[in-house]
This record gives structure tokens, C-alpha cells and sequence, in this order.
């Protein structure tokens, strides 16, 4: 048989409903589809957990050391393997604001480097790209203040702009920086503190922050901790996602794909021995049948690829389609399953069971 006899076989098969070409796409639809959506969900918690674990300022290490820290050292570990971000902070000579004047606000000196931390960790953050200089405020502080972004402050050494309100929640995290104002300086001189942020989790980044000390640390008293301990020690992304439950989810795929395949076929054994009893090449009934299987695993398979990419981006904090490619793997897995199947069911019939096939129906 020619190839366009092949694809018009099939095509005839299809459109006369003899294929069930309907009713096997939609157990595709549901079985490798919500296999699928399982999969996704999964993994889309354990990135929401990445999500909150950052949030939090779970990720970041904090080294204090008083007036030992140089914060030109500090800023510049940003960039360095899984550090990526790192500032150095100190506390400052409390501030009178003219409108609270019985209550001076602690006054934190920041470098560049913790500014550009800020919101990864202390989200939302509000800003106004227009200014260029000024103040942070605690949103605490600035919704006592009634302040916002390019809100004049009035203190006592003079009047500043309010630059930018960051969030810091009562979650768990060091309270350094609650109800505080975050005075940015250059980043020249020593500081208290060096934090930085590691993510994704490495165990051999966690020695960096020690290259922002200066020279004379002998008699210091340094200490390192994780600015929120709530959360757990480390959060191993990869590792989660690797040994998830639902990682043979492609495996679990292919057996309903493969067995959908075999079924098609065995539903029509009779008509396949009967058309090898008529000297019909093996090869050409082959063909014709994956031609028909492809058919209904492709529509099968975009359905359930949208069903899937619904799935991936739902409360999904990673903008990209990585979990959607991911959850791809199953629907071809059961795709090309359900080809194998066919081709093993139309392989293994034989003529001579025709007379058999015809009893038994």
C-alpha cells in the first residue's frame, strides 16, 4: 500500500468512529492529564516553599562583628557563587522626628549592597524610581508617620525624603530592622554586621561572609547565624524536587498510554486477522493503526498540555515555564507509550487466531 492509501484508511477509520479515536483521548485526557496536574502541583508547593523560605530572609546569613566589618568587602561577595546579595549595616544615633518627639527611631546605616537586599527580603516594598537619595522606613514606621515615598521627614537635624517603605514581618526573622529608619551610606568604612544572602542553598558559600572582616578581628567577638531560624536551617530546592513523591509520575504516564494503545487494538483484533487472512502486509496494517493511535494521542496530548500549563502557573512564584516543561514529559510519555502499545497489539496478532477471534465474539 501507498502511503496516501495508508492515511486514507486511517482517515475513514477515524471519521466512521471504528478507531474510538473519542473515547480513547478522553481516558488520555483524564488519567495521564490528572497524573499530570499531580505532578505540577507538587512541585509548584516545594517552589512556593523556596518562595516563602526567601521571603522570610531565611536564606540569609548574617555575621556580626562590632565596628569589624569592612562594608566595601561586604558588598562586593555579591555575585560570588551562590551569594547573591550582601550588605553590611550598623546602628547609628536614634533620630527625633518633629512629629513623634517622644519616641527618637532607631536610625540603621545601610551599604548599596543591603539597600539592593531589601526587597528580596523585606517584600513588598514600595519605592519611587524619581528619587535618588533619602530614607527607608519600616512600613510600621511609615504608616505611623502617614508617610510614603517622596514624603518629606521632618527631624530634628533636618528634613529628608522618604526614598522607599519596606515590609518586615513578624514572622520569626531578627527584629533589626522593625520600626526602624535605614539611613543608606557608602559602603567605605567599618561596619556591625555583614549579611548575605545564599540562594540556592550551598553549604560552601557560607564561609564568604567571613572575607568582609577587617585584619585587627583577633580579640573580636564574632558570630554567625540565619536571620530567621523559623524555617528551618536550608531549603535544598533541587534536592527536593528531584526525590519528590511524584517523580515516577512520567512512569505511572506510560502505563496508561501503553495499555490505551494495546486496548485500541485489541478491540479490533478480529478485523486485523482477518485483513492478514486477506494478504494485507503486516506492515501497512502497522502503519495505518499508528496513524490512527497519533491521532488521538496528538489531540489527547494538546489538551492535556493546557490542562498542564493552567496547573503550572497557578500560585506558581517562578514566572518561567520549567514545572510546565516538566509536566510536558508525562503527556509524551503516555503519548509515545500508547504508540508502543499499538504497535505490540497489532504485532502479536496473528491470522491463524481469526478463526478463534470470530468464535469468541
Amino acid at each position: 500500500m501507498r502511503a496516501g492509501s495508508v492515511l486514507g484508511e486511517a482517515w475513514r477509520d477515524l471519521v466512521s468512529g471504528t478507531t474510538r479515536a473519542g473515547v480513547f483521548a478522553l481516558v488520555f485526557v483524564i488519567g495521564v492529564g490528572l497524573i499530570g496536574v499531580i505532578d505540577i502541583r507538587s512541585m509548584v508547593a516545594i517552589l512556593q516553599g523556596a518562595a516563602q523560605f526567601r521571603a522570610a530572609g531565611a536564606s540569609v546569613q548574617t555575621l556580626t562583628a562590632p565596628s569589624m566589618v569592612d562594608g566595601l568587602r561586604c558588598d562586593e561577595l555579591a555575585g560570588t557563587g551562590a551569594l547573591n546579595h550582601a550588605g553590611a549595616l550598623r546602628r547609628a544615633a536614634p533620630v527625633t522626628i518633629l512629629n513623634l518627639p517622644a519616641n527618637p527611631v532607631t536610625v540603621i546605616e545601610a551599604t548599596p549592597g543591603l539597600v539592593t537586599m531589601l526587597p528580596v527580603i523585606a517584600q513588598p516594598v514600595q519605592t519611587d524610581p524619581a528619587i535618588t537619595g533619602g530614607v527607608w522606613l519600616s512600613a510600621d514606621l511609615a504608616r505611623v508617620l502617614g508617610a510614603t515615598p517622596g514624603t518629606i521627614i521632618h527631624t530634628a537635624s533636618g528634613d529628608t525624603v522618604v526614598a522607599g517603605v519596606y515590609t518586615w514581618r513578624d514572622d520569626g526573622r531578627a527584629r533589626d530592622l522593625g520600626y526602624t529608619m535605614i539611613t543608606p551610606v557608602p559602603a567605605d568604612g567599618s561596619f556591625d554586621q555583614c549579611w548575605a544572602e545564599i540562594w540556592p542553598a550551598d553549604g560552601t558559600a557560607s564561609g564568604l561572609p567571613y572575607l568582609s572582616l577587617t585584619g585587627n578581628t583577633t580579640h573580636a567577638k564574632v558570630t554567625v547565624g540565619q536571620l530567621n531560624t523559623t524555617l528551618g536551617a536550608t531549603y535544598d530546592t533541587a534536592n527536593l524536587l528531584a526525590h519528590r513523591l511524584t517523580a515516577p509520575a512520567p512512569w505511572a504516564a506510560a502505563l496508561i498510554g501503553l495499555a490505551l494503545g494495546y486496548l485500541a487494538i485489541q478491540l479490533r483484533r478480529l478485523e486485523i486477522a482477518s485483513a492478514l487472512h486477506a494478504c494485507v502486509p503486516r506492515a501497512d496494517l502497522l502503519w495505518t493503526h499508528l496513524v490512527e493511535t497519533a491521532a488521538w494521542t496528538l489531540s489527547a496530548g494538546l489538551v492535556t498540555a493546557t490542562g498542564l500549563l493552567w496547573a503550572a502557573r497557578l500560585d506558581n512564584p517562578d514566572p518561567g515555564f520549567a514545572v510546565w516543561i516538566d509536566g510536558l514529559r508525562i503527556a509524551a510519555a503516555g503519548a509515545a507509550a500508547s504508540l508502543l502499545g499499538t504497535s505490540g497489539a497489532v504485532i502479536t496478532t496473528r491470522e491463524n487466531h481469526l478463526f478463534r477471534f470470530s468464535k469468541d465474539r
